[in-house]
Parts: C-alpha cells; sequence; structure tokens
C-alpha cells in the first residue's frame, strides 16, 4: 500500500523526499508546506515518522513514549506535563495559546525522539539493551472455544 501522496498541500512532492516520507526530512517538509500557505500552527508530523532499523528494544519503547506523548487542551500545561502549569496569556485569544503550546509541546518530543535515534545506534549507551535481553516474539495460539447452545 502507498500511502505517500503525489501532491501535498497542493505542492508536487518531490522524489527525495518521496523517498523520505516516513523520516524527519519528510516530516519537516510537509511542517514548511503548512506553514507556507501561512496555517502557524500545522498538525504534528512525528506520528508519521517510524523508528529507524537497528534501534534496541529500550530506546524503541522510549522513542514511542515520546511519539504518544500528547498535549492535552484542557490544562494546557507546558512541556513535560507536569502538573500546575497553568496558562499565562497575554489578550484573550485562548484558542491560540492551546495551539502554540501544542506546537511547542510537539517540537520538544519530536527532539528527545531524534535525541534517542542519535543515541541507540552507537550501541553505547548504558540503557542499550544487551541482544540477549530482547523479549522473543510470543507465538499466537488459535483457540476454539466451545459453543454456547442458546
Amino acid at each position: 500500500m502507498n500511502d505517500i501522496p503525489a501532491v501535498y498541500c497542493g505542492t508536487d512532492v518531490p522524489p527525495h523526499i518521496h523517498l523520505a516520507w516516513h523520516r524527519w526530512e519528510g516530516a519537516k517538509w510537509r511542517t514548511f508546506q503548512h506553514l507556507g500557505q501561512n496555517k502557524l500552527y500545522p498538525p504534528d508530523m512525528r506520528f508519521t515518522v517510524r523508528p529507524p532499523d537497528g534501534m534496541c528494544w529500550t530506546h524503541r519503547k522510549h522513542w514511542r513514549d515520546y511519539r504518544d506523548m500528547l498535549f492535552d487542551y484542557e490544562t494546557g500545561n507546558r512541556w513535560p506535563g507536569y502538573h500546575g502549569s497553568p496558562f499565562e496569556y497575554v489578550g484573550t485569544d485562548m484558542n491560540r495559546l492551546r495551539e502554540e503550546r501544542r506546537v511547542q509541546w510537539d517540537r520538544k518530543a519530536s527532539e528527545q525522539m531524534q535525541l534517542i535515534e542519535r543515541i541507540c545506534p552507537s550501541r553505547r549507551s548504558p540503557q542499550c539493551t544487551p541482544a540477549e535481553e530482547i523479549p522473543t516474539p510470543r507465538s499466537v495460539v488459535d483457540v476454539h472455544l466451545p459453543e454456547v447452545a442458546a
């Protein structure tokens, strides 16, 4: 299945971006397409990036944890989302402030994901999972339950 469009935000996708669509280069290009159309709060692109091959199990889990960390629109907490971070705003446009905070949140989560990507391939991090400790996938067992008479 090819989920990469030929045109994005009214612009043809260049061949080098087509190849890098699920990497940070593609996410950056897509963000600039939104900004180029004066959309100041582009959607978060970190969910379209795939983890790189060769990442150990521990770092892959950390990478996904940062990817899945979402901004809370109700509390508006600043990074890293601790409680008691009230809105400090100038003016009356709370929707704009929420979107600004969301974009900051998304940027910081993306930066943490990229940091993990730079650390892990070296295999020198004390957090890297040794190969013998990586959990092996469990086989799927198909269980047939008896039918219940109605």
